[in-house]
């Protein structure tokens, strides 16, 4: 065998799996289409939100704690622990998740006034919540750091690799590129919004999206925490205003896309519209100038978890799928998994209600 693990895509949480394996003194490679923390996936836009009382599900949590201390360990300076704001209806699923993922969990989670947070407008039926233990990662940064850690412990990292297939041998795996072929004993399959092309016998129930990210100008002080709006039209979400700029999108809706490396990259219209809408109702102080825009992908499962598993009948490939446009922040904790998964064929934690098998 060439190398005891090869990790097939290297954004978020396979640069993670390449620094893992490599940690634990295993000969890795890293393969990706294209170069390090790179903007053609899901793994850039400058930043991504963190948060532990996870109002997704509290069987998250422990995931988020792992990584909590993960990206710490990494390096100190990534996790910027700004706290967050949720604003929806108390019967809603942010703010009810939110409390049930603290309850069950003793995270620290307290409500907020109107008038202690003047400058996040809500709805008249909305109540607000506020996470200290909140905060976000620059995302670009996250990746290279990983990468960068990984490489000086001896892994390798080819990019300009377009994996075409993989397939099964006696005592691991064979991947196959455009250009020539690898094989290792283990295998970790991170591939994004391709992650039905690398997995086709599965036939996983992904739907990828083109979302949108917008920055605003914004210089009002007041802005210094992460924030979650959800409203009859749909979810928002915000970070702390940085050098005259504040990041924000909508996590629902999205453009579908078919062929996610010919996308387009220009802004949609209804999506500009609706989070111009947003800012003018209910971020006061936000001024209306548009000063950028990216996009990247959401790629969903039809629950919107993860899909994090071994595959059926390879007991020595692991892959992660269908993160939904929620998963970078749990990276370190994934990253480890998918080396238990292919290498030792069990985690840390429970991750069963992530199963493949649950579709």
């Amino acid at each position: 065998m060439d190398y005891d693990l090869i990790v097939v895509g290297t954004g978020g949480m396979g640069s993670a799996a390449l620094y893992y394996g490599a940690q634990r003194g295993l000969k890795c490679l890293g393969l990706d289409r294209f170069p390090p923390a790179h903007d053609r996936g899901s793994s850039h836009g400058e930043s991504r939100l963190i948060r532990l009382s996870y109002f997704e599900h509290p069987d998250y949590v422990p995931l988020l704690r792992r990584s909590y201390e993960l990206w710490d360990a990494l390096d100190a300076n990534l996790l910027q622990r700004s706290g967050a704001i949720y604003c929806g209806p108390a019967d809603g699923v942010m703010v009810s998740g939110v409390l049930r993922s603290a309850q069950v969990h003793g995270l620290d989670v307290r409500a907020v006034s109107a008038e202690e947070h003047v400058q996040y407008r809500r709805a008249e039926d909305a109540e607000a919540v506020f996470e200290a233990d909140a905060g976000w990662l620059p995302v670009e940064q996250c990746v290279q750091r990983y990468l960068d850690a990984a490489v000086a412990l001896g892994a390798e990292h080819r990019w300009g690799q377009t994996v075409q297939r993989w397939e099964p041998e006696s005592e691991g795996v064979r991947v196959i590129t455009s250009s020539c072929s690898f094989t290792a004993k283990a295998l970790v399959i991170a591939g994004g919004a391709w992650a039905g092309d690398l997995l086709p016998e599965l036939s996983l129930p992904l739907t990828v999206v083109r979302k949108h990210l917008h920055w605003y100008r914004c210089d009002d002080e007041r802005y210094r925490y992460g924030f979650f709006y959800e409203l009859p039209q749909g979810l928002f979400y915000g970070f702390p205003a940085s050098n005259g700029r504040l990041k924000l999108a909508e996590h629902t809706g999205g453009d579908a896309v078919v062929d996610p490396l010919n996308a387009p990259r220009d802004m949609c219209p209804v999506d500009a519209e609706r989070v111009a809408d947003f800012v003018a109702e209910y971020l006061p102080g936000v001024q209306s100038e548009r000063l950028e825009h990216k996009t990247c992908f959401y790629t969903r499962t039809p629950d919107e978890h993860f899909i994090l598993d071994r595959y059926p009948g390879c007991d020595r490939v692991a892959f992660v799928a269908g993160l939904s446009g929620h998963g970078f922040k749990f990276a370190p904790a994934i990253g480890e998994a998918l080396v238990d998964l292919a290498t030792r064929g069990t985690t840390f934690t429970d991750i069963s209600f992530l199963s493949h098998q649950r579709f």
